[in-house]
């Protein structure tokens, strides 16, 4: 009698531990994403839709909580907090964290870019030729980059001279670049410039047409100047803490790297619509465009030159290959330019 009670308790004692140690094989991993775009921004609603799509095809193994508007923290410190894993993954601008990514900075610089998709598109492709170890502390999701950043203004500007002195909000390497062409660059996040060109503050910024509608800024600038030959962009990646990543499982991975691949397309087509929505919200309210002409253009193009000669330089001396990336992103520039 007292065998089988013994035996019993064996029994039940096994089938408790068993299920106590399957029971994380079979947890949900949740995960909590910060974007500081406002949650009516479509940017966040992309997002949004990235969170809705990872918990759907791996059948709820993988939950992501989107927490948009820098909820949770605010852009400068998103990538330092993904880190830490006081967020698990992040969407992070590049150029507001100097120094940290000092090879694939030059994605940022004033190149001309033609579109968000084909600065998208550069990112991810430079991010795979390059293998930069600077993003070895985070596991890459993927990179988006927003379409052409050119000039927007409380007063219209023509020529250089028309820009001398005027206060720019920027940021990262576009403040070097306004101040090489004789402004005076103003460094802020982009939740703050509304405020700053409505006092005042600031005479214009930097930006692609899309922040005109998503961030309210065409009803704070009278003109947009459209310098393309020295359009820049604003690189994004999507990091996640490394972490965080190796306890998704093995299958729930392989599903998120697939939808990684197709929310770059995605993402650099939202890009490009928001470009076209922001210029019609603009010119609606009956702001200007101006368009350079091909000298005034070339103007602008060699008088930034100093700032690429300074890139290469900079990553020779930390022994990056600099001048390799700088001709890889021009080559793919030109290549993807109509």
């Amino acid at each position: 009698m007292k065998r089988s009670v013994v035996g019993v308790f064996v029994v039940v004692f096994l089938a408790a531990t068993f299920c106590l140690v399957s029971v994380p094989a079979n947890a949900q991993v949740k995960l909590r994403f910060s974007t500081f775009f406002p949650v009516s921004h479509p940017n966040a609603q992309l997002t949004a839709d990235w969170c809705k799509e990872v918990e759907k095809r791996t059948q709820g193994k993988v939950k992501v909580q989107h927490f948009p508007g820098a909820t949770l923290t605010s852009p400068q410190q998103t990538y330092d907090s993904i880190l830490s894993g006081v967020v698990d993954l992040g969407n992070c601008v590049l150029g507001y964290t100097m120094g940290k990514f000092p090879l694939s900075e030059i994605l940022d610089y004033p190149l001309g870019y033609p579109s968000g998709v084909v600065a998208t598109r550069l990112a991810n492709e430079f991010y795979k030729q390059f293998k930069a170890k600077e993003f070895d502390d985070v596991k890459v999701m993927f990179f988006h980059a927003q379409g052409p950043g050119i000039l927007h203004t409380r007063k219209p500007v023509k020529s250089l001279e028309d820009l001398k002195g005027m206060k720019i909000r920027t940021f990262g390497s576009n403040a070097k670049m306004m101040s090489i062409l004789g402004a005076a660059p103003v460094a802020m996040p982009m939740g703050d410039a509304y405020d700053a060109l409505s006092k005042g503050v600031a005479d214009g910024l930097l930006c692609g047409y899309e922040a005109l509608k998503g961030w309210k800024l065409g009803e704070v600038v009278k003109s947009t100047t459209e310098n393309y030959g020295t359009a820049y962009t604003a690189t994004f990646v999507i990091a996640m803490n490394k972490a965080k990543w190796k306890s998704i499982p093995p299958d729930a991975q392989k599903i998120i790297e697939q939808i990684n691949q197709e929310f770059i397309e995605k993402q650099g087509q939202l890009w490009d619509k928001m470009d076209q929505d922001g210029k019609e919200f603009s010119t609606r309210r009956g702001n200007q465009v101006i368009k350079l002409s091909a000298q005034e253009n070339a103007k602008w193009v060699a008088k930034i030159e100093p700032l690429f000669n300074e890139y290469v330089k900079k990553t020779r001396e930390k022994n990056l290959p600099g001048d390799k990336a700088l001709k890889f992103v021009r080559e793919y520039i030109k290549k993807n330019t109509k």
